[in-house]
């Protein structure tokens, strides 16, 4: 009899680490592939971390995290979003991924149907299984810049559908959605009775004056659980402190599923984060410049090779540039660039189906190693 569950079987191992071991062992690899900032977490938060720890902050913290990081966190989305919560309408976690997984698992019944999208984070098909539920992906297409068609979505709901997740800005493909186009999806979703679950860890990374919608303030609140993350607004991915926002009558299923997982956040990386939101957002405001910069050498480089062409994204920190005209698939051509070239990439079929024939860069390196990077893929090209 087979010891792994029968769930596991229905998710499958991430390629992206046959990549990666790929590069194990090579010298002078360029990796466009981790997800996370080339910056170091600011000395004032880290200095807060250290005199936690020397002021005692090693034993746990109340489930729901320190109230004084709670209530600046109600207080950011009042300034921000004219959204008013309460201090226990705030649950901090383990990271993001904590964070995605109690909520699945807060709300999401057997053979009950979540839609996700496609392409989009590689982790929601695998945890809405782990809940027990069925991922039901909704397909983004680049002629429509990888933003939600609200009349797809209306096709693919059944008396099963359950929740909507939505990513914005997003990974991979760093779109972004306004106002007017979000609006369009949150009636659909009160029209249909979902909930929708917006994902909104890259909110800070946004570029070209645009500004951030957290998807709660349209009118739908009442139903909308919003997931972020200090990860990358920080550059402190390794510290894994994320946090939930969602009406009360929300967070009591889903407290008892953070409860019951890890019972509370990281205690000292609290009182860290919680100095970075009282402290100036200068460390922020300067990475985000950084990589605009770094998104404009990508994309121009990408689109000046022949076989590629690249949308040009309006947040987080990736370039999903479409490759078909390479005549390779995503994973041939992301094997090839590292084999041939030492640049390891993202397959874009790791991303989901409609992912196929895309990859995704990460410009999480100097502007020389992205004009570098851009050099070897040219090469390779040519020597195909």
């Amino acid at each position: 009899m087979p010891y792994e569950a029968e769930k596991l079987s229905k998710i499958r191992p991430s390629g992206i680490r046959k990549i990666f071991d790929l590069a194990q062992g090579m010298e002078g690899v360029i990796s466009l592939g981790l997800g996370a900032p080339d910056f170091q977490t600011p000395q004032y938060i880290k200095d807060a971390m250290v005199k936690a720890l020397k002021d005692g902050f090693t034993s746990y913290s109340p489930n729901l995290g320190y109230l004084e990081l709670r209530e600046q966190i109600v207080k950011k989305y009042k300034i921000e979003y004219d959204l008013d919560y309460r201090n226990d309408e705030i649950c901090i976690t383990c990271g993001a991924a904590e964070a995605l997984l109690d909520v699945f698992l807060a709300f999401v019944n057997p053979k009950e149907e979540v839609l996700i999208p496609d392409p989009g984070f590689l982790t929601y098909p695998a945890q809405v299984i782990l809940a027990g539920g069925i991922p039901k992906p909704y397909p983004l297409y680049e002629k429509n810049d990888f933003k939600v068609d609200a009349n797809n979505l209306n096709e693919l709901i059944t008396p099963k559908t359950k929740m909507l997740v939505l990513n914005y800005p997003s990974n991979p493909t760093g779109a972004v959605m306004d106002e007017k186009e979000l609006k369009k999806i949150a009636e659909m979703a009160e029209d249909n009775n979902l909930l929708v679950f917006s994902d909104e860890c890259y909110e800070r990374l946004i570029y070209d004056g645009l500004k951030h919608t957290c998807l709660a303030s349209l009118g739908i609140q009442d139903r909308t659980i919003v997931v972020n993350s200090f990860s990358k607004t920080f550059a402190m991915t390794g510290w894994r402190i994320g946090y939930i926002v969602a009406k009360l009558e929300l967070m009591k299923s889903i407290f008892k599923t953070h409860q019951m997982n890890t019972a509370c956040a990281n205690s000292a990386a609290q009182i860290a984060v919680l100095e970075g939101l009282k402290s100036s957002q200068d460390f922020t405001t300067d990475m985000v410049k950084e990589f605009d910069n770094r998104r404009k050498i990508i994309v121009n480089g990408l689109n000046k090779i022949p076989g590629i062409k690249c949308f040009m994204p309006k947040g987080a920190f990736y370039a999903f540039p479409n490759i078909e005209g390479t005549g390779m698939t995503s994973t041939e051509f992301s094997e090839y660039l590292i084999e041939k070239v030492k640049v390891a990439t993202v397959p874009g079929n790791e991303f989901g189906e409609h992912g196929e024939g895309y990859l995704r860069l990460a410009y999480t390196v100097s502007g020389e190693k992205l004009s570098e990077a851009l050099d070897r893929i040219s090469q390779a090209l040519s020597e195909k």
